[in-house]
């Protein structure tokens, strides 16, 4: 058994207090005008496991909303909100565990449709004017990058991936995909045409790639986890734990498809969050027992702290977000020397801040 299934165990039991999110509480935003979000940035909240109270949250000129897929289409977005990604004037919504993708009108937060029928989806990717990529499966069925029609919102092919595909980034005319393992394992990220769907190579790299970022020059930053084993006998004991790796940072060239470490750490992440890298203007953004920036081979703590994801404007922010157990759950801006700006007091359990 890998580690992720204890992050999950972990993520149940926290969240085994029973809300009733499906129902409409006096508490619940209104809904808003036309046009209210197009400025706006948004905090995906993955909710209580089982629950049915995932959210998005969003950021209006400095004041948080709370779920406003609730407020403006008179139901609940679902079971654990995973990502969402905004292409164009839509916004693209994945909820693992209830096996779907909503579309909404970026401007006003109104459903346009619905994709279902996921065994395990992760995230969107752009195709072109008229698709989107979908990753799916956690290594023990169903690992595929599924194609959706926009507008339809009907799956209209797929591509076999490694075991548990999860992030995506599209650079150089290739879709890349982090094969994370799932609930298995995997050291490979595979490279996808955009155009003709075939998959031109599978690239070796650290254990369980999971998040990916693409650089100013257009390469893709691979952020693997690394992996442990935990032992158990026969009789489901618990044996203890070994460490087959750490965690490493690679570098693949969107051109030659050759990958590189860039950084190779001697202990894998303290956190357990989902988005644990961001990019931006030559920087590399990463959350482990706190904070850091990598630029030049050099690594600086920027902010103390134990984080579940982080997001970077394009002004230079740092957003991070913070998923305690016993407090409430928050979305924190820094400037980008780390100093603290605002703190927003999210729905539950954070995981990255969409611009």
């Amino acid at each position: 058994m890998k580690k992720i299934l204890f992050k999950i165990a972990s993520i149940v039991l926290a969240g085994s207090i029973v809300l009733t999110a499906c129902n409409k509480k006096e508490d619940d935003p209104k809904p808003s005008e036309a046009g209210a979000y197009t400025n706006a940035s948004f905090v995906v909240c993955e909710g209580n496991f089982g629950q049915n109270d995932g959210s998005i949250d969003a950021i209006i000129n400095g004041e948080l909303k709370k779920d406003v897929f609730q407020a403006e289409n008179d139901r609940p977005l679902g079971d654990v909100v995973q990502s969402m990604e905004k292409i164009g004037d839509k916004i693209f919504i994945v909820v693992n565990n209830s096996g779907k993708v909503e579309a909404v009108n970026a401007n006003t937060f109104k459903s346009e449709g619905v994709c279902t029928g996921f065994s395990y989806p992760r995230y969107v990717a752009n195709r072109n004017d008229n698709e989107i990529f979908v990753s799916n499966g956690n290594g023990f069925g169903e690992d595929y990058v599924y194609v959706v029609n926009k507008l339809s919102m009907q799956k209209t092919d797929s591509v076999a991936t490694g075991f548990g595909p999860n992030t995506m980034v599209v650079s150089n005319g290739k879709l890349f995909v982090a094969n994370s393992g799932g609930f298995s394992t995997d050291k490979r990220v595979s490279v996808i045409n955009v155009s003709t769907l075939e998959v031109e190579k599978t690239i070796t790299v650290g254990d369980n790639p999971y998040d990916m970022e693409v650089d100013a020059q257009g390469n893709v930053i691979v952020l693997c986890k690394g992996l442990t084993n935990y032992n158990y006998d026969n009789e489901g004991n618990y044996l203890g734990s070994e460490i087959v790796s750490n965690t490493a940072i690679y570098t693949i060239n969107a051109s030659s498809l050759e990958a590189t470490a860039t950084k190779e750490f001697d202990h894998q992440f303290a956190s357990y969050g989902g988005n644990l890298i961001a990019y931006n203007n030559g920087t590399i953004y990463y959350v482990d027992d706190a904070v850091y920036s990598f630029a030049n081979g050099t690594s600086t703590k920027l902010v103390d702290g134990s984080f579940y994801g982080i997001s970077t404007s394009e002004n230079g922010e740092i957003w991070v977000t913070e998923t305690p157990y016993t407090s409430s759950h928050a979305a924190k801006q820094y400037d980008k020397d780390g100093k603290l700006v605002k703190t927003y007091n999210t729905s539950n359990y954070p995981n990255a801040v969409i611009f």
